[in-house]
């Protein structure tokens, strides 16, 4: 595995796992200098020449993050922990806060162990954290509730049939379940605890975030990695995504460049990167792509987003490699 910062070295490994899987041939991350590009990828005597970098600006990681996967590595090398040894990652949703108190610290650790053992290499599964979420019945009349944080998205589902108006303050919530049946416990819960409200009153519910977590095949970067962003990051601007994709497909175009300068160039050049993103699905890089000028990343073979221990394509090659061999 080259010197790559850690999640930027769990990007190469989970990317290079789903070219191995799309392409039915192995693909293994290269250990010599990769020379012009952040990595090299071997497929037998082939090279894919890797550009990685984050859908943000890049900064020191947010507070907690560091500490938290120290702790977290230190629990898989315990003796008689449950957690086998290998490489794992915590995908902490976009604009969450990271605990650095007590007992706020312990608990996560405790809870995040827990669901890193058993684990399968290439097997993902979501965590479920309690929080709570404040509710408010502002007036007898209408049949309506607003909504700030992670519930948002359910205002109409919420509003339906409710006697009343409402607020619900869901900022603790950050991701919601892949599963919709899920989310409809979840707004169950909501209007369950609203029609027992009296107008002026407010209560807690108690219901769960969801994160992610995921064991990597391979084994490599040994460890835990905790996936995050800085908390200032907003996973849905468009407009910091178009910036920092061009920016990256013209570092990549340069550093193609330069190892065809220097008698190296890739049989395959591929950019990946990193996504703040509570759901893949909600990638903002394909509808950037489209905007950008065909001859911008006319070098490139292949772009990819990494975020909750998934990958997508983002552009797909024209040709490969191997295919041309036969």
């Amino acid at each position: 595995m080259p010197d790559l910062p850690p999640p930027h070295a769990v990007a190469l490994r989970l990317a290079s796992t789903w070219m191995s899987e799309r392409y039915f041939r192995t693909f293994r991350a290269s250990d010599d200098e990769p020379g012009a590009f952040d990595a090299i990828l071997l497929q037998r005597d082939r090279r894919v020449g890797v550009t990685i970098g984050s859908l943000w600006e890049e900064s020191a990681p947010p507070e907690g993050a560091d500490d938290l996967a120290a702790l977290l590595t230190a629990d898989m090398r315990a003796d008689g922990s449950s957690i086998e040894p290998g490489a794992y990652a915590v995908w902490v949703p976009p604009t969450t806060p990271l605990p650095v108190t007590e007992p706020q610290v312990s608990n996560l650790r405790v809870a995040l162990a827990r669901s890193l053992g058993g684990l399968a290499e290439g097997e993902r599964r979501e965590v479920r954290l309690p929080v709570t979420l404040a509710l408010a019945k502002l007036s007898d009349e209408g049949a309506y509730v607003s909504v700030t944080g992670g519930l948002a998205p359910q205002w109409t589902v919420l509003s339906e049939g409710m006697p009343g108006s409402f607020h619900l303050d869901s900022r603790a919530l950050y991701r919601l379940p892949e599963e919709q049946a899920e989310v409809d416990i979840i707004t169950t819960q909501v209007r369950d605890r609203a029609v027992m409200l009296q107008a002026g009153e407010v209560t807690e519910v108690q219901v769960n975030d969801t994160w992610t977590v995921s064991r990597l095949a391979g084994g490599e970067p040994a460890g835990v990695t905790v996936m995050t962003s800085p908390r200032e990051v907003e996973p849905l601007d468009g407009t910091l995504v178009r910036r920092m994709l061009r920016r990256h497909v013209q570092r990549a175009v340069t550093q193609g460049e330069a190892a065809r300068a220097a008698g190296r160039p890739a049989d395959l050049a591929a950019l990946v990167l990193v996504g703040a993103l509570a759901h893949l699905k909600d990638e903002l890089a394909t509808a950037a792509l489209r905007g950008m000028n065909p001859v911008a990343y006319g070098a490139l073979d292949l772009i990819a987003v990494v975020a909750d221990a998934g990958v997508r394509q983002v552009l797909q090659p024209r040709s490969l490699p191997w295919e041309a061999a036969r």
